[in-house]
């Protein structure tokens, strides 16, 4: 006769062999924890005051009545919307609108020259027409104000300066180094022959 064997059980571990192994990982734990708790302790001054966030607190009155807030009026659908487009703040007031063509003065003599040089091409063309949708309005809101022959020649400097960006928005579209530093130097020039018409008193 063929004797059949019955399947023997895997042996299980005795529960004094679980205990150990449990005890075993609690007493890592701790001790792991331990070795943490003293490294942080022996940090220096200097290092655990690298790791704190100090409470700085700045006082921004003075930056409000600047135009600080203008970003929310943006946002304001209670406002009308030349408001929240910074129109009628440049109507009312003309050192603001001045002071605004001077940055944006700024910004073309200093941001876009570095931008061309490293072939920054869509940063240059990006920073160029964002100036050149608050100058648009800049520029005119001040060239109004001037009597009727000043404005006249004023509004024809404008145009032409309006042309010299064109002819650098297309070199930077096609990405010519030497022809967009050409073009930069002449809209500057063409920039301050405007200003110099409509920020005379």
């Amino acid at each position: 006769k063929t004797s059949v064997r019955a399947p023997v059980a895997a042996a299980r571990p005795s529960r004094a062999s679980r205990v150990v192994v449990h005890a075993s990982a609690d007493r890592r734990a701790v001790l792991s924890g331990f070795l943490a708790g003293a490294a942080a302790l022996s940090l220096s001054p200097q290092a655990q005051a690298i790791n704190e966030t100090p409470i700085d607190i700045k006082d921004f009155r003075d930056q409000r009545n600047k135009g600080f807030d203008i970003i929310y009026e943006a946002r304001d659908l209670d406002l009308d919307q030349d408001t929240r487009d910074g129109l009628s703040q440049a109507r009312k007031d003309l050192n603001f609108t001045k002071q605004r063509v001077k940055e944006s003065e700024k910004r073309i003599d200093e941001n876009l020259e570095g931008l061309i040089k490293k072939n920054y091409w869509p940063a240059a063309r990006s920073e160029l027409r964002g100036l050149v949708g608050t100058l648009r309005f800049d520029l005119t809101a001040l060239a109004e104000t001037k009597p009727k022959e000043e404005k006249k020649k004023a509004f024809a400097a404008k145009k032409e300066f309006f042309a010299k960006v064109e002819d650098l928005d297309f070199q930077l579209r096609v990405k010519n180094e030497a022809k967009a530093m050409d073009k930069l130097n002449i809209l500057k020039s063409s920039l301050d022959e405007v200003l110099s018409q409509i920020l005379v008193q």
